[in-house]
């Protein structure tokens, strides 16, 4: 079996994380050949690989001088040159599959061209088939004309959850779709004292610890929802802190809006998350959009209440009354308060126990060599 991995994105998040562990399985489960092409703008990948490769020598890395933009599939159909070049490479590669690593359909859909021009089958793993549009993007509308087209290209996908599978028949993929679930490491993310997490963490003894953990970038994620929230009920503005884990663009705003509503809050922009969940009372995840988030099956594996918006993932695992409508923020502030008047009761333990064993790192990686060995064999029966 001789595979090619394709990733040519020039930033490095959770879908490489999970890609990579994707790898690595499949490295250790066969000595055959494995070939990864990667962006060299994306140095933290190429970094990682390089040392996934000194584990497993059979790992060839070789970098490309491109990257994807936000406008690739538009570029791609305007300038067809660039996956001819791609899909000459490809065909002396002579590889049994090609993986293209896709953050969402845009993401390295150079290769679904080029692989679809060489003749070799391809398989696009992706957790984000939402439109463009959908996501608050730039010209989303005009974007998601030119996206259509590359949801027909692939021979299989897998994805993350039963929502994006559903997505991804939304917007047109009539072939095979394999279900892969995000695995965590369950024996790091456990549960344990919460009066020495939030000691090792400097937060608050005798305060509900309401956590939103990930980039901060209100586009997206959405943390000024959390704290107009809070601020919109004296019941839990009085009651709750807000611990916000992470940096990013709007960090400086989500500063100024803590001290304009007068809202306690902590803001670290790194920590161990495994003591910051124990630490939390709940986890709160406002996306507008989001796969299988890492922090939800991180925080429910470490027995901490997890509330988010209901879509996605989310949609998925989450009881009703842990989700909310992440567009207005009285329903995040209803379902917050509901749960205080109870008592704040733990995540069902069936659900718990449901994240440790069906989404751990081994059953992760085992379901994904799988899905990728069938795809090479030319199985594609992977529904």
């Amino acid at each position: 079996m001789n595979l090619l991995f394709y990733d040519d994105s020039p930033v490095f998040g959770g879908h490489e994380v999970m890609a990579l562990a994707g790898l690595e399985a499949v490295l250790a489960s066969s000595r055959d050949s494995v070939l990864f092409l990667t962006s060299e703008a994306n140095g933290k990948l190429l970094s990682r690989l390089q040392e996934l490769a000194q584990r497993h020598p059979h790992l060839k890395i070789e970098t490309v001088a491109w990257h994807s933009t936000k406008l690739e599939a538009a570029r791609n159909l305007l300038q067809p040159s660039r996956h001819h070049r791609l899909a000459e490479r490809f065909r002396q590669l002579a590889p049994d599959l090609v993986v293209a690593i896709q953050g969402n359909i845009e993401h390295s859909s150079l290769a679904l061209h080029a692989a679809r021009r060489a003749g070799i089958r391809c398989l696009s793993y992706i957790p984000v088939p939402h439109t463009n549009r959908e996501m608050g993007a730039k010209l989303g509308t005009v974007r998601d004309l030119f996206c259509g087209h590359l949801f027909q290209l692939p021979d299989a996908f897998i994805t993350i959850t039963d929502e994006m599978a559903r997505k991804l028949r939304q917007r047109g993929a009539t072939c095979a779709v394999k279900i892969v679930y995000n695995g965590i490491d369950v024996e790091r993310f456990h549960p344990g004292d919460q009066t020495e997490a939030r000691k090792l963490l400097g937060l608050p003894a005798g305060k509900i610890l309401l956590g939103v953990v990930g980039r901060i970038e209100f586009r997206q994620k959405q943390q000024h929802k959390l704290v107009e929230a809070v601020a919109s009920d004296p019941g839990l503005a009085a009651a709750c802190h807000l611990v916000f884990a992470g940096d990013g663009p709007d960090s400086g705003i989500l500063h100024e809006l803590l001290e304009k509503h007068n809202i306690l809050g902590t803001i670290l922009t790194w920590c161990d998350p495994a003591p910051l969940y124990r630490s939390l009372d709940a986890l709160v995840i406002p996306s507008r959009y989001e796969g299988l988030p890492l922090v939800m099956l991180e925080a429910l594996a470490t027995g901490t209440s997890v509330f988010g918006s209901d879509r996605d993932g989310m949609k998925d695992l989450l009881p009703a009354d842990r989700r909310f409508n992440p567009d207005q923020h009285s329903s995040i502030a209803s379902s917050l308060s509901a749960w205080l008047r109870d008592g704040r009761p733990a995540p069902p333990e069936q659900l718990v126990m449901h994240i440790r064993k069906t989404m751990s790192s081994e059953a992760f990686g085992e379901a994904f060599q799988r899905a990728i060995t069938q795809a090479a064999a030319g199985d594609f029966k992977l529904h």
